[in-house]
C-alpha cells in the first residue's frame, strides 16, 4: 500500500489524520480545523498587552500552531479565513480592530506574515519530525513574522530601520522565546494524542 506523502514528514499530526480520510471527509475536517484555528487566533488578538505602535498579543502562537499541526495549505486557509473577516468589518483584530485599513498601518506586516508563517512552519516540519526540527520549525515562523513585519514597520511607519526594531522587535523578543517553547509543548502533545487515538486497540 502505498503510503500517503504527508505520512512521510511529521507523523501523528492533525494533518496526518486529514490526509488518511476520503476525499469528502478530508476537505470537510480540514475545513472544520481551518475555521477552528481562525477562532483561536481571534481568541489569541484578545489577549494584548498595549504598546505603541504594535501591541503584544498571543495571535502569533495559533499562527505557528496552526503551519504544524494542519499543514501549509489548511494552516494558510486558517490565517486567510481570519485576515478575511477582520478586513469585512469583523472586530477579530487586536483590540478589537476592524477593516482592511489595519493593513495600510504598523501592523499591517505582522498579519499579513500570518499568510506566510504557516507555509514556512509546515515546509521545515517536512523534512524531520525530530524535536531540533520541530523546534527550527517554530523559530523559522517567528523570523518570518518578524522579518516581515519589521520590514513593513520601517516602510510605512517609523522609516528608519534601527527604530522599527526598537519599537517592533526588542520589546517581543521574551514574548517570542515563550511562544515558540509553548507551541513546541503543545505540538509534541497533540502528537502523543492523535498517536494514542490512532494505536490499534487489541
Amino acid at each position: 500500500m502505498q503510503v500517503p506523502h504527508e505520512l512521510t514528514r511529521s507523523p501523528w499530526t492533525l494533518s496526518d489524520a486529514i490526509a488518511t480520510r476520503p476525499r469528502v471527509q478530508r476537505i470537510a475536517l480540514g475545513m472544520g480545523l481551518s475555521v477552528l484555528f481562525a477562532g483561536l487566533t481571534v481568541v489569541g488578538a484578545n489577549i494584548v498587552i498595549p504598546m505603541t505602535p504594535v501591541p503584544i498579543t498571543l495571535q502569533t502562537l495559533f499562527v505557528l500552531l496552526a503551519g504544524a499541526a494542519i499543514g501549509r495549505g489548511w494552516g494558510t486557509l486558517s490565517q486567510a479565513l481570519y485576515l478575511g473577516a477582520g478586513a469585512a468589518g469583523l472586530p477579530v483584530f487586536a483590540g478589537g480592530a476592524a477593516g482592511a485599513a489595519i493593513f495600510a498601518g504598523p501592523t499591517g506586516g505582522y498579519l499579513l506574515s500570518f499568510f506566510v508563517a504557516p507555509f514556512v512552519v509546515d515546509a521545515v516540519l517536512r523534512r524531520s519530525p525530530g524535536l531540533l526540527r520541530q523546534l527550527a520549525a517554530f523559530s523559522a515562523g517567528t523570523v518570518t513574522i518578524f522579518a516581515l513585519g519589521v520590514s513593513y514597520l520601517a516602510l510605512t511607519y517609523t522609516h528608519d530601520a534601527g527604530q522599527a526594531l526598537t519599537v517592533g522587535l526588542v520589546p517581543f523578543l521574551p514574548g517570542a522565546v515563550f511562544k515558540i517553547a509553548a507551541a513546541l509543548s503543545i505540538h509534541r502533545s497533540s502528537q502523543a494524542l492523535v498517536r494514542h487515538r490512532s494505536a490499534p486497540r487489541g
